[in-house]
């Protein structure tokens, strides 16, 4: 008897579990979507994670036309997509309405329940009166959201909580690629995450994701899709600045639930699509313009890195034979596509291989390789009529970096053939030990004596203190850039006016370099202002930053030369700069109509205080359009000083001359300007 009850007991047991294991597998949702909320600035600031909170809230799993019998309408199972969200990084929130009560002081973990069925009009209108709702099902001690450790353990929590037979990652918030990461938590003194903190995190996450997307600027580069090609199959991301408002969010994940089948590259091309319209519905025409999305197919991004890896060994091989006549061409990548207006080195990668000096001394079987590798990798781009050449994925020029940023770079660069080539030509950085287990130890640039710049200081024939380079000269450089300083005799102060490119007249020996701008010095509203060259390019476009303030907050005015004789000067927007105390780009770019009425002072920082200092102009008020002129600077001691940028982007200063302007002549002070000088870099 005790016999028969035992395997009756075994039959119960075994039943119970395989009824456990059927329900398991039929709770087992098709999609997890985790969003990680790292808000930043971008919400306590602008809100914009709160907008994209609320476009999630308007998601449904089917939808029937008002007034018709619902039985027969198709239902999505609810668990056919889960949605789980992590909120963190943010002194204040604003998602009060979606009866959310997020706490600026914690991490929260949040599970979203869409609406059933939603009702459309006889016009396709969609019913928004109903929402969906947000449990809170976590709240942990505050942790920054940038650490590593706290991005792993939410992805861990996700998949057992919420298991599902595909996952998308979501990383929402500020990017920088690969040197600047991504996300900048505000609780913890602006705390970002490198890409290979990333990798780890994701490695330590435990899971394999169909579809990684970077609501983040700057993301869609090969340094990232090298940093997360190890867990997810596909990425979606933006070579160029991503606008506040982020993706279409809830179009493209109320997609995802009604047709959850869909794998990773057919959701990444609806992200892009749905963005694309997102921005041509809003009245933000620079959004519209500059828009970037692209999906990669992480899958094939190996074959390219391995192709890019050989690319510089072979290109290592023929700088070896005479560096600085290879790096005359080499270094004219600089001139292909770039983003960020020019604010960093990032370089689309297939416009790179399309530059005749990069292709032309590559094996071409080689050369070709890439070519293909890199199209079957890069499956699907839009892209603004501002950013055609934009073409899906980017690549950081690091050889002008200075040497703790060539340290970061280190960590994320995905050849050691590459980081070799960039030990080379930095004369203050060497590559760590473990490139040289990959790669030869290639001749210092330093000891090529053709890399070497020598320069004659002269004085023109408008008196100005200016350069003159010789044609032999010329090659190696790339662009002369002046600093002007004016001494503010009321408060003792040096303040920089601007930073400019030198004009420059051409004779049969070579180019005169010098300043002209005394009568003609750009003003905004009537009072000279500070601009800071950021970008020249082939076509006579030229980009400046104005910093202003306006109340307590530091801004930049992005003022455009755009060649045009009747307006050569707009004003494009209010941008706020890189976000504080780091080089990651603020996403939020102003239009001027939106701040009509409100004031603000030009800015002018102090020279030699070691910190940023300014000086403000009395106040100003912003218009609908500021008009920009060309105004006569007022008689007074000034301060020229020319850096040569050679053709690797290092920089070479000049010693500085101290002049007098009279409000028509110049006359130099101190020292006569004149002689030769060797220019060493930085």
């Amino acid at each position: 008897m005790k016999r028969y009850l035992i395997k009756w007991l075994i039959l119960v047991l075994a039943g119970i579990l395989l009824t456990i294991s059927a329900a398991a597998e039929s709770v087992q949702a098709e999609w997890t979507v985790m969003f990680y909320f790292c808000g930043s600035d971008l919400e306590s600031r602008h809100g914009y994670a709160s907008e994209n909170l609320g476009e999630i809230a308007n998601c449904f799993t089917r939808a029937a036309i008002s007034g018709m019998d619902t039985q027969n309408v198709p239902e999505y199972a609810s668990e056919g997509v889960n949605v789980v969200i992590e909120t963190g990084g943010c002194k204040e929130w604003h998602a009060q309405d979606l009866g959310m009560d997020i706490h600026a002081g914690a991490i929260q973990r949040w599970h979203y329940r869409p609406i059933d069925t939603i009702l459309l009009d006889m016009d396709g209108n969609e019913d928004h009166s109903m929402k969906g709702t947000f449990d809170m099902e976590a709240e942990l001690p505050a942790a920054s959201m940038a650490d590593p450790q706290t991005l792993s353990d939410f992805i861990r929590w996700s998949a057992a909580y919420y298991p599902a037979k595909k996952y998308a990652l979501v990383l929402w918030g500020h990017g920088g690629g690969a040197i600047s990461g991504l996300f900048i938590d505000e609780y913890y003194n602006n705390d970002r995450m490198y890409l290979d903190e990333l990798r780890g995190a994701l490695s330590d996450g435990g899971v394999e994701f169909e579809t990684v997307l970077f609501d983040a600027c700057l993301m869609a580069s090969v340094e990232t899709a090298y940093a997360v090609s190890d867990n997810a199959h596909w990425m979606v991301a933006s070579e160029e600045v991503v606008a506040g408002k982020g993706t279409a969010v809830g179009e493209w994940l109320q997609q995802l639930y009604l047709t959850p089948q869909w794998d990773g590259g057919r959701l990444g091309r609806w992200i892009c699509d749905m963005t694309q319209i997102k921005y041509a519905n809003v009245v933000d025409e620079r959004s519209q313009m500059m828009l970037t999305w692209s999906v990669i197919d992480l899958d094939k991004i190996g074959r390219f890195i391995e192709l890019f890896d050989r690319a510089m060994e072979l290109y290592g091989q023929i700088y070896a034979e005479k560096p600085s006549d290879f790096l005359f061409g080499f270094s004219r990548i600089n001139e292909t596509f770039s983003f960020a207006l020019g604010d960093t080195d990032l370089y689309d990668i297939m416009w790179m291989l399309y530059q005749p000096d990069f292709s032309v001394s590559l094996d071409w079987d080689v050369y070709t390789e890439m070519l293909d590798a890199l199209s079957e990798a890069v499956v699907y781009v839009v892209h603004g009529p501002d950013r055609s050449g934009a073409l899906g994925l980017s690549f950081c020029a690091a050889a002008g970096f200075l040497p703790d940023m060539m340290e970061i770079y280190a960590r994320n660069c995905p050849s050691a053939h590459y980081l070799a080539f960039l030990d080379a030509v930095s004369p203050d950085w060497s590559a760590p030990d473990w490139v040289y287990e990959h790669a030869e130890q290639l001749p210092d640039i330093t000891e090529d004596e053709d890399y070497e710049i020598v320069i004659e200081k002269q004085i023109c024939d408008n008196g100005c203190p200016g350069l003159f380079i010789d044609r032999q000269q010329l090659m190696k450089v790339d662009t002369v850039r002046m600093n002007l300083y004016r001494l503010n005799d009321e408060t003792g102060n040096t303040v920089c006016l601007g930073s400019i490119e030198a004009s420059y007249e051409s004779t049969p020996e070579g180019k005169r370099f010098y300043f002209d701008g005394f009568d003609i010095w750009p003003s905004v509203e009537g009072v000279h202002c500070n601009v800071q060259m950021v970008k020249t390019s082939k076509d006579d476009r030229e980009l400046y930053n104005i910093p202003v303030r306006v109340g307590t907050s530091f801004h930049l005015l992005r003022m455009g030369y755009n060649g045009n004789a009747e307006e050569p000067l707009t004003i494009y927007g209010l941008w706020e700069g890189y976000e504080a105390d780091s080089t990651v780009f603020g996403r939020n770019v102003m239009d001027l109509s939106q701040i009509s009425g409100q004031e603000f002072c030009l800015l002018y920082p102090i020279d030699g205080t070691g910190r940023p200092q300014y000086e403000a102009s009395e106040p100003l008020t912003f218009y609908r359009r500021l008009q920009i002129t060309a105004e006569p600077l007022e008689p007074g001691t000034y301060y020229l000083e020319y850096s040569v940028d050679d053709f690797l982007s290092h920089s070479r200063p000049v010693d500085r001359a101290e002049v007098y302007w009279d409000g028509n002549e110049l006359s130099v002070a101190g020292e006569p300007w004149e002689g030769m000088m060797e220019l060493a870099a930085r």
